[in-house]
């Protein structure tokens, strides 16, 4: 388990109790989004059976 300073564990903490996720989904869920949004990881595609509504 990765420790960080105590801004940033409280910051996780809250995160985890808001999203009511526990501390290793959040953390995969982080290094996941930042991965994709600086284009190491490919996004993942919308399909025509997800959650979203509409159109852009």
């Amino acid at each position: 388990m990765m420790i960080f300073d105590d801004d940033v564990e409280t910051a996780l903490a809250f995160a985890c109790e808001e999203l009511r996720m526990t501390r290793e989904e959040l953390m995969r869920l982080l290094v996941r989004e930042w991965l994709e949004s600086y284009a190491y990881l490919p996004l993942n595609d919308l399909d025509e059976g997800s959650e979203t509504a509409g159109s852009a």
